[in-house]
């Protein structure tokens, strides 16, 4: 198949209109369409770059038309002209790819505030009953478990998603209560979707407090949405306390899918525990924010209870200490099948 780097200019080809050469940071906008000699091959090539599947092979091609290893900040110039030449034909999924790729990319860039905001506040969000969202996070093995919640959950009032991981998707799916995210539906990968799924929540619903709650929680009858929605719109992050003793550091073993190394990492304070806690609309804008531009600052995370903790401390949001009880919460601890810990070497 004939590529674009042969029907162009070595020097500056053109794609799409846009001439890419040794200083793509100065290249103008497009005015015109491109010739008849390279609108084939251009248009060909920009749906590719479009349809590719990482953000990593989309940089691979901006070097390839370029003729060099750009360094992010010129990449991130080339990207934006790129995304505006196709912006007509872009379906909102490949938007949102394109727009999130590219915030990872350059988050200092001087349009990436204006580029999240139009990315997170839709024209018409969705409302909620009482300002806050029970997020229900389960996988596809637990399905029952989580249908079990979310029925209580409807009975008493309260608004709510399950989210479960698809790694195949490209962007989250909504089928009626279930939330489909584009992670992995894994016990190790439960910061991502809890994350990736506070994001579709921020999108959707606008600037919105959320329950996180796990597919093993009992309701009791003290529970209360209205007076939960209450305590986040207030106080930002609550949960029953812990981190006031040295941290258990081998938890996950025998829950994850593939057997995996202890807990190493420096236990920094207080946390909320992870089968419920409340994070107000604040709180949910730093993690989501941090997400989106900055999403290796979680790499590495095993406990996503205590990951959300530490990084809404790193912001001066402190944990309020409210006990289950209290929420009209019942911890239903479920053990699952053991596996050999991979041993460190």
């Amino acid at each position: 198949m004939t590529t674009l780097l042969s029907e162009a200019p070595a020097a500056r080809p053109v794609v799409g209109g846009l001439r890419i050469g040794r200083e793509p940071a100065a290249a103008p906008a497009p005015t015109s369409a491109p010739s008849s000699a390279t609108a084939g091959g251009s248009e060909s090539w920009l749906s590719q770059w479009i349809n590719a599947d990482t953000i990593e092979r989309r940089l691979s091609m901006i070097n390839e038309l370029s003729n060099k290893r750009l360094p992010s900040h010129l990449a991130a110039e080339v990207w934006l002209q790129l995304q505006g030449r196709v912006a007509d034909r872009l379906a909102p999924d490949d938007q949102e790819r394109l727009s999130r790729q590219f915030l990872m990319l350059a988050p200092e860039h001087p349009r990436s505030c204006a580029i999240y905001r139009e990315l997170m506040d839709l024209p018409h969000p969705s409302e909620t009953r009482t300002g806050l969202m029970f997020m229900i996070t389960s996988c596809t093995r637990y399905m029952a478990q989580a249908e079990r919640v979310l029925a209580d959950l409807l009975a008493r009032g309260a608004d709510a998603r399950v989210v479960i991981g698809e790694p195949g998707l490209k962007v989250a799916v909504e089928d009626g209560h279930l939330v489909r995210l584009p992670v992995s539906d894994t016990y190790e990968a439960l910061l991502s979707k809890v994350l990736e799924g506070l994001t579709y929540l921020r999108r959707r619903f606008g600037p919105v407090a959320v329950a996180k709650i796990d597919d093993d929680m009992r309701l009791s009858r003290r529970f209360d949405p209205a007076e939960l929605a209450r305590m986040a719109h207030t106080m930002d992050y609550v949960g029953h306390a812990l981190g006031d003793h040295p941290p258990d550091r081998c938890w996950h073993l025998g829950k994850t899918s593939v057997p995996t190394p202890i807990f190493t990492r420096r236990h920094r304070g207080r946390f909320a525990y992870g089968p419920l806690y409340l994070l107000g609309p604040r709180a949910v804008e730093h993690l989501v924010r941090e997400w989106v531009f900055y999403p290796d600052e979680f790499a590495g995370e095993i406990y996503e209870d205590r990951a959300v903790g530490d990084a809404l401390r790193r912001a001066g949001i402190d944990l309020r200490p409210v006990s289950f009880a209290d929420m009209g919460g019942v911890v239903d601890e479920t053990e699952r099948p053991l596996l050999p810990a991979t041993p460190r070497t």
